[in-house]
């Protein structure tokens, strides 16, 4: 008899209806006689003798929102080296594979191994060479002012790449590619492509162009400034005028599951126009 995959669930307990979404994939997948567990944050919310992720190691995760909730349950993933089914809640969805209609399906498809691995590079940084903190859309550097500009300075590979006044500094991989940093300018990257955009937020020069790196590139910043670094949104740190930011592909890889082809330029088109 076929051993029923264990599955970690992840949401965004600050939103009632992903919550109630979650519940009922809860209750489809232990019907179906999947073991389950549910980040401790979707736990509080939940209520109930339900293990946390840390207590069961899952082979699936399962994130129920938007790019962010499953951008959020990546960095565990690509700790526990299982990949994710991402369940789009959200407007947008690039991450995502599935609708919430087709969880039932999804999780047959699963059992079957009909599915494959969307593999995608992080990013490793480090402030002064201290933790590691890894990255999967992009690493940001910023001002911390409203008003006026701040001066960054690039080295890539130990080459000096000049400087740029600007309010800050978008470092992406392929997945952040058509966040933040195409926002920005940022170029659109073909499928499967490890590298790492530098891209200059609001430039006060036309000279200033996103810049393409190899995936394998290992680049330092710093700031004339006081200002911040934040990776996707979730881990934010002060940064002075002394300090230097070390940004470098991580040997984490985080793991999609994919039930076909996509179109990424199709995917820009539909979701962003």
């Amino acid at each position: 008899m076929q051993t029923k995959a264990i599955l970690g669930f992840y949401t965004n307990p600050t939103r009632p209806a992903a919550v109630d979404e979650l519940r009922r994939a809860l209750s489809r997948a232990e019907a179906l006689g999947h073991r389950c567990a549910v980040s401790a944050e979707a736990k509080d919310a939940l209520g109930g003798g339900i293990p946390t992720v840390d207590q069961l190691k899952p082979d699936f995760i399962v994130a129920f929102g938007g790019d962010g909730t499953i951008l959020r349950a990546a960095a565990p993933a690509s700790e526990l080296g299982v990949p994710v089914l991402g369940v789009n809640l959200g407007r947008v969805g690039f991450l995502s594979e599935i609708k919430p209609s087709e969880f039932d399906v999804a999780l047959t498809r699963l059992e079957q191994g009909d599915y494959t691995l969307d593999s995608r590079m992080m990013l490793s940084c480090r402030l002064n060479g201290g933790e590691e903190r890894t990255c999967l859309n992009e690493a940001l550097l910023y001002k911390r002012s409203f008003s006026g500009v701040v001066d960054i300075s690039i080295e890539i590979d130990g080459i000096d790449a000049g400087s740029v006044m600007c309010d800050g500094i978008i470092i992406s991989t392929y997945t952040g590619s058509t966040g933040y940093s195409i926002s920005a300018g940022g170029p659109v990257i073909a499928p499967g492509l490890d590298v790492a955009i530098v891209t200059p937020i609001c430039p006060h020069t036309l000279s200033a162009r996103p810049i393409v790196a190899s995936g394998s590139s290992r680049m330092r910043f710093s700031m004339k400034s006081e200002g911040y670094v934040s990776l996707d949104g979730m881990h934010t740190s002060s940064i002075d005028t002394d300090d230097i930011i070390q940004v470098e592909r991580s040997a984490k890889r985080a793991k999609f599951v994919r039930f076909g082809e996509r179109n990424v330029y199709s995917l820009i088109r539909n979701k962003l126009s």
